[in-house]
């Protein structure tokens, strides 16, 4: 059969005769002429085609929200036909009598007493707020590229405002956890429902005339300046740093503080120090330097650690102990993570390193946690990614005690500029006048700094001053890092010099060299095989291999000037002394101090006794002030100048003795500051025994085979 051809039916649409529809203009739509002229035609098709023409010349003629505004004119009628109350058609800009900004509601009714609107014909109410509240800035990270939005609110005759995350304005839950505290009257339901919507809407309705400004949640350095002295950007960061942030302020008359401040300068280089390394701040970032601690530290209390302290957070801030700009260690590592990337260009003052300290006395503080420059990597519940925070700044800290051990690795060493105080050193004449002096006047001399700074000019020559003082650091025989951390030190003090103090007293690389770690104490490898010689030194009596006649633990072997220690044993070493076993034996094979196995195994194989072999890590005891593995002491680093030395006993008997009998040596009194054992063993079964005087007679003490 042939297929019949699909008739499809056409709607023939009036014209519009007499060109009314293209004669309305601007004025008719706004004196309210057009919508008269559509809800007088009562056929719903015919009225629908014909707001269809309308929209297109209101575009025409350039008037907005002809839809909405229709709507609202339909409703209005509606409602007066149906005898039910009805929506005012001039409900759609808000009115807020201390407002300024005039802010499309759409279907909202706004005013001085409440959010509300109409549905279903007006016969329900939604109810948003008791009171006036709206947005009335956006502000944009600079970082982030997040949205927090200023709200505006009015409940007790005077205006609040309280700042929001866009993402918070999302969700009823998050909106009722933000805005409730501050007096917002939102409760959970539908009243936080409709307050989710009406921002919504508000924003959506007046977005382009919501002003939007840069805003920045970290204070330092930004692509427009350096925060919090820059006017074009506003602090936008969470309400938790509101007191550091209002803290960082100038109070009182510069003057006074720089007569303290050269007072302090003229008769402590500890102050000097400190109040560079406080200038030095929003150099490092400047500089490419990482980031770095200067610490102060004593056993003694009252030797001015803390006014010191105080002294280099008042260039910038409120220097009162304990307050939001010089905190304690009695934080957690998140807080310090989270105040270290807020100040990002400032120095963290933090106090009271003994606050930090566990119930038996260790401090738990871990440097290289901030030494890193930026904060703990940490997932969301979405299985996205948070923001870490970064850092580019100094910390300058006080304790009882240094900051680092010798447990710690090199990357925690480097990064610390220790200064200890003594009593007997002036680092504050007197601490009652000078903190007073500091709580009254502070905050002038580091935005001074940085106004210099922010010159191009300025930093390129902080570049090559900072060249010239890294050379002459690292002729001090200090690491790279050290080196990196006093120029920058050096650096500030000599602009600081320059710029603010202007007394001709700037720091010397060689005044700052007593306080810079030599490369030997910062090298793992020298701090861990000093750890083994000693503990072989401490344990050299279980270091004979096994006998018969032994009941004893045996750790291992001395042979020939190698401590062939068990590999567990070893282990254990190196655990309980903070080492990583690992790394340290490639660095002792990398510097020839390791005997390695067949294939440059790590262990070898040592018979320690007749049927005994296992696998020892053989450590060369090659180093002149471990002689004594050998069978002597040298007396150039074990004894004093003059002093007699113990002589290794011949391995066969002298001449005329028989094989196997025993022969009497003299040994010559030895002081106790060279061998303190009662007990060593040498090579070939030799023991060194009884060295010293006998307590309970005056005969010689001998070494016996």
């Amino acid at each position: 059969m042939p297929r019949r051809k699909q008739q499809t039916a056409t709607v023939e649409v009036m014209p519009d005769k007499d060109n009314k529809e293209q004669s309305f203009t601007y004025a008719d739509f706004d004196s309210g002429a057009v919508f008269d002229y559509l809800y007088a035609i009562d056929d719903v098709y015919k009225r629908g085609m014909a707001e269809r023409r309308m929209a297109a010349r209101a575009a025409e003629v350039k008037f907005r929200s002809f839809a909405k505004l229709f709507r609202l004119y339909c409703q209005q009628h509606d409602a007066q036909k149906q005898n039910i109350v009805p929506v005012k058609a001039d409900q759609s800009v808000a009115e807020f009598s201390e407002l300024d900004l005039q802010l499309q509601t759409g279907d909202w009714h706004c005013d001085d007493f409440g959010i509300y609107k109409y549905i279903d014909g007006g016969r329900n109410t939604v109810i948003a707020c008791t009171h006036m509240i709206a947005p009335i800035k956006r502000m944009r990270s600079v970082d982030t590229k997040a949205i927090r939005y200023k709200l505006a609110f009015n409940r007790s005759g005077k205006i609040d405002y309280v700042e929001i995350d866009a993402q918070d304005m999302a969700s009823p839950n998050d909106i009722v956890k933000k805005l409730s505290p501050y007096g917002v009257s939102v409760t959970g339901g539908d009243r936080a429902k409709a307050m989710v919507d009406y921002l919504r809407d508000i924003i959506d309705l007046n977005y382009d005339e919501i002003p939007e400004i840069k805003s920045i949640s970290r204070l330092g350095w930004n692509e427009e300046g350096f925060s919090p002295y820059v006017e074009s950007i506003e602090f936008g960061g969470a309400t938790a740093f509101a007191g550091a942030y209002n803290a960082i302020r100038s109070e009182g008359k510069h003057d006074k503080w720089l007569k303290e401040a050269l007072d302090a300068r003229s008769y402590s280089i500890t102050a000097r120090i400190v109040l560079a390394a406080s200038f030095a701040a929003p150099l490092v970032e400047i500089l490419g330097v990482l980031p770095f601690f200067v610490h102060l530290w004593s056993s003694e209390s009252g030797t001015g650690k803390t006014v010191v302290l105080m002294l280099a957070a008042s260039v910038w801030a409120n220097p009162a102990p304990g307050g939001p700009f010089v905190p304690t260690f009695r934080s957690t590592s998140v807080g310090m993570e989270m105040l270290a990337g807020f100040l990002h260009s400032l120095p963290v003052c933090i106090d009271e390193l003994q606050l930090a300290k566990d119930a038996r006395g260790k401090v738990i503080f871990n440097v290289y946690e901030l030494a890193s420059g930026s904060g703990k990597l940490r997932s969301n519940k979405s299985l996205g990614l948070n923001y870490t925070p970064t850092w580019n700044t100094c910390f300058l800290t006080t304790g009882e005690t240094p900051i680092v051990n010798p447990t710690d690795g090199e990357g925690a060493l480097n990064r610390v500029l220790e200064i200890e105080c003594q009593a007997n050193q002036n680092i504050i004449k007197d601490g009652h006048r000078t903190a007073g002096t500091l709580r009254d006047n502070y905050g002038h001399a580091g935005r001074m700094f940085v106004e210099k700074l922010l010159d191009d000019t300025q930093k390129e020559r902080a570049k090559q001053i900072y060249d010239q003082f890294y050379d002459e650091c690292m002729k001090f025989n200090t690491t790279g890092k050290q080196a990196m951390a006093a120029a920058c030190v050096l650096t500030a003090d000599a602009l600081a010099t320059e710029w603010i103090f202007q007394d001709g007293n700037a720091l010397t690389a060689e005044e700052l060299s007593s306080f810079m770690a030599q490369v030997d104490s910062v090298s793992v490898t020298n701090r861990g095989y000093d750890t083994i010689c000693d503990w072989v030194f401490v344990n050299a009596n279980k270091m004979r291999g096994i006998r018969d006649d032994d009941k004893g633990e045996c750790y291992g072997l001395i042979d020939n000037g190698v401590a062939k220690i068990i590999r567990s044993v070893f282990t254990r070493i190196c655990t309980e002394n903070g080492l990583s076993e690992k790394a340290l034996l490639s660095r002792f094979r990398a510097e020839g101090l390791l005997e390695c196995g067949e294939g440059g195994r790590a262990t070898k194989n040592v018979r320690l006794g007749p049927d005994l072999v296992t696998r020892c890590i053989c450590v060369k005891l090659e180093r002149d002030e471990y002689d004594i593995a050998k069978g002597t002491l040298n007396p150039e680093n074990g004894a004093e100048n003059g002093e007699k030395t113990v002589q290794k006993p011949p391995k066969t008997p002298e001449k005329g003795t028989k094989k196997g009998t025993k022969n009497d040596y003299k040994v010559p009194d030895i002081p106790e500051a060279v061998l303190s054992e009662d007990e060593l063993p040498f090579e070939n079964g030799w023991k060194l025994k009884n060295l010293f005087p006998c307590s309970r007679c005056s005969r010689e003490n001998t070494i016996k085979k």
